[in-house]
């Protein structure tokens, strides 16, 4: 089976964040609680981006709403 890039999918759902993510290989998993806040979706997606888009070769995607964005953009 060949390497695909990774995704990470941020939503907000009734004024929480939540995380759809899929690996290389096609695994991952949908609707995990990500935080209450913008800043806890983004220490969740950075430490998720880190487990699955850095360590895959082909890289991948990361999609989040503007106010996670701007967190991630504040700490880095």
């Amino acid at each position: 089976m060949k390497k695909q890039p990774s995704q990470i999918t941020i939503y907000e759902r009734a004024g929480k964040y939540y995380a759809d993510v899929q690996g290389c290989f096609g695994g991952g998993y949908s609707g995990a609680f990500a935080g209450s806040t913008p800043e806890e979706a983004a220490l969740f997606l950075l430490r998720e981006e880190g487990r699955y888009i850095k360590n895959n070769p082909k890289g991948g995607n990361v999609y989040a709403p503007p106010e996670v964005q701007e967190a991630i953009r504040v700490w880095v």
